[in-house]
């Protein structure tokens, strides 16, 4: 995600999730009449990126059996499926990102690091 973050963010200011862009949106930070656009634009991305990870490991998943491990190569699932529980957790892990990146993009660090940090806040919600 930092490498994505560096490569577009002067392009787009680095929207690459949909939650993000309507966050900054919510703040004033972002016009409306553009968030269709880059909504729009992170779902095909999404989709091409995926399409290229399933394409790239086909040979390996004709030789696979559970379909398991073949879903974890593009999504996680709960030890323990509850589904309000479960999209709670998902609302929770979204306002963090959102929140700490807008944290994150107030304060003035040396100029490159943002996306630096990004990244790491992304790998400390995952954990």
């Amino acid at each position: 995600v930092a490498v994505a973050a560096y490569v577009v963010g002067s392009i787009s200011g680095a929207h690459l999730n949909p939650a993000l862009t309507i966050g900054l949106a919510f703040k004033g930070a972002f016009p409306w009449g553009d968030v269709p656009g880059y909504i729009a634009a992170q779902m095909i991305g999404a989709i091409i990126g995926a399409v290229i990870v399933y394409l790239h490991y086909l040979p390996h998943w004709k030789e696979t059996e559970d379909p398991g491990t073949k879903l974890g190569v593009f999504a996680t699932g709960p030890a323990i499926p509850t589904t309000f529980a479960n999209l709670l957790s998902e609302m929770i892990g979204t306002f963090v990102l959102v929140f700490g990146i807008l944290a994150i993009g107030a304060n003035k660090f040396a100029d490159g690091l943002n996306p630096f940090i990004v990244g790491f806040l992304i790998v400390s919600i995952g954990l």
